[in-house]
Formats: structure tokens, C-alpha cells, sequence
């Protein structure tokens, strides 16, 4: 990989990745609640993402943008949501949690559909994405915990499909050729294989 260039994507995919897999935990049933380690990361990593979407979007990535965005979204309204309960906020209603996920998951489902001439990973994610948070809201209007329960796995998955996306990126972009002092496109050539 070019140490003069780093790949967005790369850096966002496991943005989502990270935060992803920090806040599905509980949900899936490993733990009580999203803990302070959890919570500080969805923070940081929300703000990370926001810079990646701005630079995506100066490179012309569309898609890529709106997915950093709407996840930088996501996980700070879960950051300060966090932040409220751990000083002891009011309790809200599972109906008005439901509609939360519900709206994310309108959001994310538009995405997705947006996405079919995109990458493969990129739209397996974002419909790992949706459909996570479709049974996180399905888990909140009707309190069956199944639905919770398989919404912190797809979250789970999902979570790993954004792993694999940032991983894609960094290959490939390891791959890219750069151009020659005379301007034509040359592979990089190992040392120990130039000598032979």
C-alpha cells in the first residue's frame, strides 16, 4: 500500500465495524449492557466517521458517504443515548424505541437499494444493516426477546461484513500500480525478486 494515499473506506468500514460489534454484544446476550468502553467508542468512532463521509464525498464516493453519515448518525444518537442512561435517565417506552431502529431501518433499507450497482460486500452490509436494526425495532414494539436476540447477531454479522468491506479496500488499494517518474503504470516489484 502506497504510503502517500489512505484509502476512506478502509478507515470507515472499520468505523462501523468496531462500533458495530461493541454495541451488538449486549444485544446478542454476551452482556447486560453496553458498557463505558462501548459507549466511548461509539463516540469517537462516530466523529471519525464524519470525516470519512466528508472526504468520501470530496473523492466522489457517494454511496460510501451517505453510509459514513448515516452510521456516524446512528451511533451517536447510541452514544448520548448511553450517556443519558448511565446518569440515570427516564425510562422510555419500547414503543418509542421500536420507532428509532424503525426509522434507521427505512434509512439504511433506502440505502441498500441504492446499492445494487455497488460493490458485493458493500450491499451484503447494508442489508445486514437494515435487517438488524428491522428486529431490534420488532424486539422493541413487542418486548418478544427473540427478536432482540437476533438482531445482536445480524448485528453481529453485519459487524463482520463491514470487517471484510475494510479489508477488500486495503488489499486492493495494496494492489493499485503508480506511475512511473515518466508517467506509465508500474507494479510494485519486491527487492528480493527484482534481483533475479
Amino acid at each position: 500500500m502506497s504510503n502517500r494515499s489512505v484509502s476512506t473506506a478502509t478507515i470507515g468500514f472499520m468505523c462501523l465495524a468496531l462500533a458495530g460489534w461493541m454495541t451488538s454484544m449486549p444485544a446478542a446476550g454476551w452482556f447486560e449492557k453496553v458498557y463505558p468502553h462501548g459507549v466511548a467508542i461509539t463516540a469517537s468512532l462516530a466523529i471519525l466517521l464524519v470525516i470519512m463521509g466528508i472526504l468520501t464525498f470530496v473523492h466522489g464516493r457517494a454511496l460510501d458517504c451517505i453510509i459514513f453519515f448515516g452510521g456516524a448518525g446512528l451511533f451517536w444518537s447510541a452514544h448520548l443515548y448511553g450517556m443519558a442512561g448511565a446518569q440515570g435517565g427516564t425510562a422510555e417506552p419500547g414503543s418509542y424505541g421500536g420507532w428509532y431502529f424503525f426509522v434507521w431501518t427505512l434509512f439504511f433499507a433506502w440505502v441498500w437499494l441504492g446499492s445494487f450497482k455497488a460493490e458485493l460486500q458493500r450491499m451484503l452490509f447494508l442489508l445486514g444493516l437494515w435487517l438488524t436494526l428491522l428486529a431490534l425495532a420488532i424486539g422493541e414494539w413487542t418486548g418478544i426477546h427473540g427478536f432482540t436476540l437476533a438482531g445482536g447477531y445480524l448485528g453481529l454479522i453485519t459487524s463482520i461484513l463491514a470487517a471484510i468491506t475494510s479489508a477488500v479496500e486495503v488489499i486492493g488499494h495494496g494492489r493499485e500500480r503508480e506511475p512511473n517518474d515518466d508517467g506509465r503504470a508500474a507494479a510494485h516489484i519486491h527487492p528480493v525478486a527484482a534481483e533475479k
